[in-house]
């Protein structure tokens, strides 16, 4: 199983930093309709919906909106944006003390409307720090890929420590793995890999010290992406959202501390690290 996750794992990895480094920001914005319609089916899934053609309906549906938001209301997004930043800060706290219902049939509408909040945030999120442009030079490919090789390197962190000194549950009833220690690990690992970062940005001091704890927000509300889409599983009853990435399980399985962590990471960037750039 390790092996098959690295062999998905490094193509589609070279995939992404080609997207990110080697093409426009419209080029990325398609790829990105493309992970939310995936994304979209799997959530129908996770919300009951058993027919495969309204899954497929649903899934259109929340990628039209996505096209449309930015077509249309762009100016508007960054609303959306905070609107899905407010809700994972809200649900982390559920998440702490939440207990999944037991698995079972029922169509789940409140679930199904999240998503319209959740995966458009995320993909309008991720579109427009590609887009940034700071002292007129096009930084946002280089900011983006910091952003998403943080919640990467908060996964590794967890796990490494999490093994070797994971005691206490961070969140039991969701996922026993989790633990306080882990989570510990990953904030160590961002920090110091932030700080190097904000060298190759030439950040001054209090830039960087922001730009930390910024990680250190995003680290968290990373664990909170994954506890949720957790959540929804064993409420579904499945061990994974699909199987379209093999060793990975589906697209929400690989992407659940993402959809948590780009919007919040645009909104500490456009207020603390350069404020008013949007």
């Amino acid at each position: 199983m390790l092996y098959q996750r690295i062999f998905t794992a490094i193509p589609l990895a070279a995939f992404v930093v080609w997207i990110i480094f080697f093409q426009p920001t419209s080029v990325l914005f398609y790829f990105l309709l493309f992970i939310v319609l995936i994304s979209g089916y799997e959530w129908a899934k996770l919300s009951g919906v058993d027919n495969v053609l309204l899954r497929s309906a649903y899934a259109l549906t929340v990628t039209a909106s996505v096209w449309a938001v930015q077509q249309y209301a762009a100016d508007y997004a960054i609303w959306l944006i905070y609107l899905s930043v407010l809700w994972w800060f809200s649900i982390s706290v559920y998440l702490k003390i939440a207990v999944p219902k037991e698995a079972g049939s029922g169509l789940k509408l409140d679930k199904l409307f999240i998503a319209f909040i959740i995966l458009p945030a995320a993909a309008l999120a991720m579109r427009e720090t590609h887009s940034l442009y700071i002292d007129v030079a096009r930084q946002g490919p280089a900011w983006l890929f910091y952003a998403l090789s943080v919640v990467w390197i908060a996964d590794i962190g967890a796990y490494f420590s999490g093994k070797k000194f994971g005691k206490h549950k961070l969140a039991p009833f969701i996922s026993p793995g989790k633990t306080t220690e882990g989570f510990i690990g990953a904030v160590l690992a961002t920090s110091v890999y932030t700080l190097l970062a904000s060298y190759y940005f030439e950040l001054d001091n209090d830039r960087a010290v922001l730009l930390v704890l910024l990680s250190i927000i995003m680290t968290f509300i990373s664990v909170s992406g994954d506890l949720y889409i957790s959540f929804l599983k064993r409420e579904a009853g499945l061990k994974d959202t699909g199987n379209i990435l093999p060793g990975h399980g589906g697209m929400l399985d690989r992407i659940d501390s993402v959809l948590a962590a780009m919007p919040v990471f645009l909104v500490g960037f456009s207020r603390w690290i350069y404020p008013n750039i949007l």
